[in-house]
């Protein structure tokens, strides 16, 4: 049976990366790296997640344990839920009775989404708004208590669109999102995004209040990394909502409008 050590030593050679380069990702020493890879030691297990990320695999894969396997892939279960929709909308606002025709009236919806007649749908009603994109997704967004001129003179959302505007910042998400690397320290996070001021990407990562700061401590020393808050889909719902923006301004022509109760979908 392949050990964990054996795992992360196949791993560290597979991707050319060095015992220091790895210690230095790590915020340990090349020591610690070797004790691993013999099997002298075990890395703690919060830092388990931290590897499996850096190396683009899941905690079972370090121990060589194959998960079950899954009924339906990501795409397969993404597809799934969008064509609910569809149908969910086209029988709220279309009032269609027999199966039939909620179904093609769908698939008309479907076809108007991805030929580009219609860019994306916009419902709204009752002050709350749904937006249906694909294959971005579908969002629906409540009116805030105190309207939605909050949205434009709340701080926080100024701070954190200061933070999106930033390149260094971008390049770090890009590879969080493509690499699933949801938790990570910074010095892993600036060589995979190729951010040479590994400082200023931390003080983005902070603003961002998109991750929770933690500490570990190892060999005597004290190791800081990062875990994404709420998952990868937080960051994908924040894209998602500044893709729908973008496209709004752009094609305001080419969105579709409509109306109905609001309260089916925001109860």
């Amino acid at each position: 049976m392949i050990n964990l050590g054996e795992t992360i030593a196949r791993l560290r050679k597979e991707r050319g990366i060095t015992q220091e380069t790895l210690a230095e990702c790590m915020g340990v020493t090349a020591q610690t790296i070797s004790k691993w890879e013999n099997s002298a030691t075990c890395p703690d297990v919060m830092l388990l997640p931290v590897l499996a990320d850096f190396f683009g695999v899941t905690v079972d894969d370090l121990y060589g344990r194959c998960g079950e396997e899954k009924l339906l892939s990501r795409e397969e279960a993404g597809e799934a839920a969008m064509a609910q929709i569809r149908r969910i909308i086209v029988r709220c606002f279309y009032g269609g009775n027999r199966k039939a025709d909620v179904d093609e009236l769908a698939e008309e919806l479907r076809t108007s989404l991805k030929d580009g007649v219609s860019r994306s749908v916009i419902q709204s009603g009752n002050g709350s708004v749904i937006y249906m994109r694909e294959p971005v997704g579908t969002m629906v967004i409540k009116r805030p208590e105190q309207g939605w001129n909050s949205l434009f003179t709340d701080e926080n959302s100024k701070q954190l669109l200061q933070v999106l505007a930033d390149d260094a910042f971008r390049k770090a998400m890009t590879v969080i999102l493509k690499k699933r690397m949801l938790t990570f320290t910074i010095p892993a996070l600036s060589k995979m995004a190729e951010v040479q001021d590994s400082d200023h990407l931390e003080q983005m990562v902070k603003e961002s209040c998109l991750f929770a700061c933690k500490t570990l401590a190892i060999d005597e020393s004290t190791i800081t990394y990062y875990e994404l808050t709420q998952g990868e889909q937080k960051l994908y719902l924040l894209y998602a909502a500044l893709l729908f923006v973008q496209e709004y301004a752009q094609y305001r022509a080419h969105h579709r409008y409509f109306s109905g109760d609001m309260d089916y979908f925001t109860p």
